[in-house]
Parts: C-alpha cells; structure tokens; sequence
C-alpha cells in the first residue's frame, strides 16, 4: 500500500434545514488499498459519497486527490477527476450488449454513426485489464446478477478512475456470487494499486474485503482502523455510540423429540413438495434456499394465508387442518411475521393503533364492550418500551419510524398473542442496518430462551449459522438437506440450496 493517499479529505461537513448531515468528516484512501464505510442508516455515508462525487457540494472542508486540493461541482466533473462510484441499484441498458453498455455516454463513433467494432475492442481492452471473461458482445438481460455488477465495474473502468466506490455492491447478488464478488475487489486493489471505498451493511463481507474500516455514526466518523485491529462487536459498538454489548450467545438446545410444530406434509399448487418439519419449545430453527426455493410458501400453507392440497401437521400435539385460516392459527399460538414489512402494518396508523388492531376485542375492551382508550395507550406503550422501540410519540404514523424500529413493533406486537408458542419470522432482518440487525438477534436469541419455538427465513446464510440451533435447506419446493448447529458448513449448505452432492436424509427429528 502507497504511503501518499489518492484521497484525503479534511473536516467535511453537510448541513440541510435542521440538520448536519456530515460533521468535520476526515479520512484517507491510499492506492492499494480497501477502506469500508459502516454505519446505521442514516448515519451519513451517503451524503458523504455525494460530496465526493458532485451531487452535493460541502458547505466545509476540502478534498485532496493525489495531493492536489480539488472542487468538485459536478458528477461530470467528478468522473474526469478519476473519482467513479458504482451505485447499489444497477444502472445498466438491458437490451443491449455489455460492450455498448461499458461505452454508454462515452460512445466511439465514425463518420457520425456508432462504431461498434471499436466499442467492441475498447471493451474488451477494459475486460482483459480486470481479468474478467464476460464476452462483450453478450446482451445485459441474458447475464446473471453477479455478471452484470462486474459490468458496471467495467463501465467505471472505461473512465480509468483513480477512486472506485461501491455501494451495497452485494445487494443484489446470491449466496454463491459474493465470495467471487469479494476475491475480484481484492485483486482489483492489489493487481492495479486501486483506492476503493467499499459501503455495505454487511460487516462479515467488510471484514473479509477491507484493509481499514471507518465506522460512521450521527454525521461523524468516530472510529478508523486497521481491520486486523478490529472485531465485529467493536465496529457495532461504535456504531450504537460506544454502548457496550457482547458476542452473541447461542445456547445450546438438547434435543428431546417433542415437537410443538411438526409438519410431515404440505402440498400446494398441485406438486408434490416434500416438507417434512420439526420445531421444539426453545429452538430456533433456520429455513434457507435460494429465491423461489419454498420457503415462505410452505410456512404460509401452515399458517393459513395459502391453501395447500395436502398438509400433515401438529401444533402442540393437536392436527392442524387441512382447510384452516391465520386467525384460527392466531388463536392457537401459532404467529407469522411477513417477509415484507409493509404487510405487517396499517401505514396510515399510529403507533398505537399498529400494535392494539389484534388485540382490541380480547384484550383492551371493556365488559359492555367499548374500546377503552386508556387501557390501549398503556398497552401501546408497554410494547414500545419492552421491545426498545426509538419512537416520538405513540400517535405518531407507524411509517416514520425506521425500519429495524417498524420491525421490533412487528414482532413485539407478535409475542403479545395469547399462548403465542411458535414464531415465524419471514425474512425479518432485510434492509436492516448493522445495528438494527444485531438487536433483532438477540431479541430472537431471548425469546427462544422464553421456551418459544422460532421459525428464522432468511436468504443471508451468515445470520442463520450465527443464532440458529438447525437449519433446514429448500430447493425447488423440497426440504432437500438439514444441518444440526455442530455440522453447520457454509459450503455444504451453499451446496445443498443449488441441489449439489449427495442428498441428506431429512426427517422431522
């Protein structure tokens, strides 16, 4: 790594009407070198990227490329100056090839028509200096995920940048691609001494890519360091303003055969899926597969917002029929939360009205039947704090909180059921920051603590293996392997979501 810095920038700062959106903001990029940027949303990595790519100018400080102070009022502007960002949505032309797309905006003509032959070799020229071997002529449409970010990198290349900066690079990419993904940025820097400025959320992919790692919180960089100097509970500490937490504790779960779920067989949509499911009292239990894999459908079958053809399953030892509904499944303790947030909630009510909607028949009326508004206010409120809600004011729209705060009323909401005894959290974590996340998890980990059995969906594999007990593997509507938490194995579990090696019997314990 060069000592000189290809970026520095000095005391930055970024004020909109109430509020500094970047405070005296001051760090450094060397060629050769990773730096990620990490913080809750809001935290201020964004309009920091804006400042250095020209979308927004700095109301203070002053950024230096190569040593040279710069202003930059443009992203025009900023492209000429070698500073490129890749954005975390894919800007790309579908209809068209990879050479045209790596050209768009910069296109080589002749005679006043395209040349595209000579998009053609430039792109290729580009292509061959990342090391890549996507073929240029191919259309964008046709490539998968993980093909098209190495495009838009590409295309960042064709303006030989100095500075890349890449959002969320992983966002869109599956299980399988971002460990390419990850092994590309590092031959990148290292292959053509680049400076990169990695943002994401996802702090084990940070600490496998990055040389340094700043931590953003309120508008502030409070925390750079060499990642080999830094643990994750570190990065979150400083992230939540140095409030001290601990490691996650999973604690061990001896299994002993009962199950208060047991699913041997859901059928839905005419197939023949096999789905065989068992769930104790205490355990959390991890359902994984790649997009369309089954996962959610098959839980939806069980909770009743999906009709099934067949179903074979318990709960607490009672069938659960064949044609049942979500409230009859409510009333048995049986809770899904929806893998979108927004079907979680009512948009255009309050806080209060979010969390008391179950319950204002059972639980917050009074003998002649009238609501009673007190009563819901302190149950509101109840919810709210046990739940560490950050909140203003319990009238306030349910949409104005953030979204790990909207979750953590989702599922407290969840566990005010009457004899709630199984929890299926469909995807609860997604667009979640780093923070947020971790507090979910530990919520998870106390609940099951509470003798509640946990269905945990998810499409991230790494939050699985860091609290679950098992994990069951979907692909193409079928449990197609089951992992306990002593054989965990990335690779195997990787392998068994794409229908890889040898198939595992599975059977609901």
């Amino acid at each position: 790594m060069s000592d000189t810095p290809i970026l520095r920038v000095r005391n930055l700062t970024k004020r909109f009407p109430g509020t500094v959106a970047n405070n005296s903001i001051s760090l450094e990029v060397h060629a050769g070198e990773v730096v990620s940027i990490v913080g809750e949303n809001g935290a201020g990595k964004s309009t920091f990227c804006k400042m250095l790519t020209g979308v927004y100018h700095p109301d203070e400080g002053e950024i230096e490329l190569n040593g040279e102070k710069i202003v930059i009022d443009s992203p025009i502007l900023s492209m000429k100056k070698g500073i490129v960002m890749v954005y975390q949505e894919r800007n790309l032309v579908s209809g068209i090839t990879v050479a045209e797309n790596v050209c768009l905006g910069h296109e080589i003509t002749k005679g006043g028509l395209l040349d595209r032959a000579a998009m053609h070799r430039a792109a290729e020229e580009v292509r061959d200096r990342l090391g890549l071997t996507i073929p240029v002529d191919a259309i964008v449409k046709d490539l998968g995920a993980g093909e098209q970010q190495l495009v838009e990198i590409m295309r960042a290349f064709y303006a030989n940048p100095k500075l890349l900066i890449l959002d969320e690079p992983t966002a869109s990419l599956s299980e399988s691609e971002v460990e390419p993904f990850l092994e590309f940025v590092k031959q990148i820097r290292s292959r053509m001494n680049m400076a990169v400025i990695f943002i994401s959320h996802k702090l084990d992919e940070v600490f496998h890519v990055s040389d340094r790692i700043a931590v953003f919180t309120d508008g502030q960089c409070v925390l750079t360091e060499k990642t080999e100097n830094l643990t994750v509970e570190k990065c979150i500490s400083a992230m939540l303003r140095n409030h001290e937490i601990s490691a996650l504790e999973v604690k061990p779960h001896e299994r002993t055969g009962e199950n208060i779920l047991e699913v041997r067989e859901c059928r839905y949509e005419g197939k023949n899926q096999r789905i065989r499911v068992g769930v104790e009292r205490g355990e959390i239990v991890g359902f994984y597969g790649l997009v369309g894999s089954g996962r959610t459908e098959s839980m939806e079958c069980v909770f009743g917002i999906r009709p099934c053809d067949v179903l074979d399953a318990d709960l607490d030892g009672a069938p659960i029929p064949v044609k049942h509904n979500s409230m009859q499944m409510l009333e048995r303790g049986l809770v899904m939360t929806p893998e979108r947030r927004a079907n979680g909630i009512f948009k255009t009510y309050s806080l209060t009205k979010n969390i008391d909607t179950m319950f204002m028949r059972k639980k917050l009326a009074s003998r002649a039947g009238f609501i009673d508004f007190r009563k819901c206010a302190q149950f509101a409120g109840q919810v709210l704090d046990e739940n560490g809600v950050k909140y203003k004011s319990q009238e306030q729209l349910i949409t104005t909180l953030s979204g790990g705060n909207m979750q953590k009323v989702i599922i407290g909401r969840s566990l005010r059921v009457d004899g709630v005894k199984v929890l299926i959290l469909d995807e609860p974590t997604v667009g979640m920051d780093i923070g947020a996340k971790y507090e979910v998890y530990q919520k998870i980990l106390d609940m099951a603590e509470g003798d509640l059995g946990v269905i945990f969906i998810s499409s991230e594999l790494d939050e699985l293996l860091a609290i679950c007990h098992r994990i069951y593997v979907y692909a193409d509507g079928d449990i197609y392997a089951e992992f306990d938490r002593e054989h965990f194995d990335k690779e195997e579990i990787l392998s068994a979501a794409m229908r890889q090696g040898a198939e595992r019997q599975v059977s609901a314990g």
